[in-house]
Order: structure tokens, then sequence, then C-alpha cells
């Protein structure tokens, strides 16, 4: 298992800013509403002192495919679609399972109690944050399995397509969940709100593959 080690630097802030501003409508535009830019430059100074980003990966190769899914020795990841992919690929297949969180010291920033607009630029601060962790952990393992001459597909997160939530469980036994700091409710909702999860499929030749620049 290969863990994410990451200085805040101002660089990514730059780019975190960017992206909260686009998100809210506001990419191009040469104003901002002043309500909207003071919590921004909040919600980003408190990410800056207060984010320590966080993640793990682990490769495992696949056991077997059928109708339940794709067996690991960690459990089943119960998606046909993710199966199909998988059993599409060339050349002993296995799975990346991945997750990032920022933690929850910016959620504990802005509560319920405060001002839509602010609790807005927060959470959305936190969303795209939590992305761009995601993504420098995803570039980890890439560079990890481009090593090995090895392709790789886009990832996929529980509670999308046909993939139900409670796929969080796999992955979460896959990576001892809680050293990553990430802990799930009983209806399979990760705590921290502001973390990503998703598996990759990784294969000689996989059918779709990301492209290695």
């Amino acid at each position: 298992m290969c863990a994410l080690e990451r200085e805040l630097s101002a660089g990514l802030i730059g780019e975190l800013r960017g992206k909260t501003l686009d998100t809210l409508g506001y990419g191009g535009r040469e104003s901002v509403d002043p309500v909207i830019l003071a919590a921004l430059d909040e919600a980003l100074d408190v990410a800056a002192r207060v984010v320590r980003p966080n993640g793990a990966y682990r490769i495992l190769p696949v056991v077997a495919t059928g109708s339940e899914g794709v067996e690991t020795e960690v459990g089943t990841i119960r998606s046909a679609m993710f199966t199909r992919l998988v059993e599409m690929c060339r050349g002993d297949p296995s799975v990346v399972f991945t997750m990032a969180t920022l933690g929850e010291e910016l959620e504990k920033t802005c509560g319920a109690q405060e001002p839509v607009s602010r609790q807005l630029v927060f959470g959305t601060v936190g969303s795209e944050f939590a992305e761009m962790v995601a993504d420098m952990l995803e570039s980890d393992w890439q560079a990890h399995v481009d090593g090995l001459g090895l392709q790789y597909s886009q990832r996929f997160s529980p509670g999308y397509c046909d993939w139900a939530l409670d796929g969080q469980g796999v992955i979460a036994a896959s990576l001892d969940a809680e050293r990553v700091g990430v802990r799930l409710t009983s209806h399979f909702v990760m705590i921290p709100s502001k973390s990503v999860s998703a598996v990759a499929a990784v294969a000689r030749e996989v059918p779709i593959p990301v492209p290695s620049w």
C-alpha cells in the first residue's frame, strides 16, 4: 500500500481558487460578488493552514469475475459495468483501490448556522480540493503502473453508474480506511465528507485506456 504525501504550495492554492470560481459561475469574469470573494479568500486561507491531504492506494489482482462482480482478496466489486471492463482487459487484470481525503478541519470552520453564501463557498472549495487531492493520488499510482508497462482505466466510484454506495465497504477494507483518516457510516457515507474513493482496472491491455502523457 502506498500513501499520498503532499505539501500545499501557493500554486496549488491558486489553482484551487480558479477551479472554485469556475464552479461558482465566476470563471472568466472581471468582477466577483464582494461577499463571495471575501468568503473565498477566507476559505482558501483556512484551507492553506489546516488541510493536510491524505490518501492511499493499493493494487490487488483479480481473483475471478462473474455474475456477482469482480472478486478480489478483500471483497467483490458488484458492478456489471466494471465487471465487463475487467473481462475485456488482457493480461492478468488487477484492481487499484484508492481513497483520498482533506480531513475534517475545513468542514468544522463553517457550520450550518453560517450564512448560506459562506456555506456554499466553503463547501465548493472543499469539494474542488478533494477532487484535486484525488487527482494527485491518481497521478502517483498511474506513474507506478506506467513503470510496470501496464495500462489503466478511468477511476470508478461507488454511488455512480451501477455501483451501489455500499461498494465503499470493499475500498475501505482494502486500504484500512481509518489509517487514511476516513470512516464509514452505517449507510456507507464517508466521514470526512470531503473524501474521494475509487477503483480502476489495470492490465497489460485495457479496452479504453487512459492516455499516458
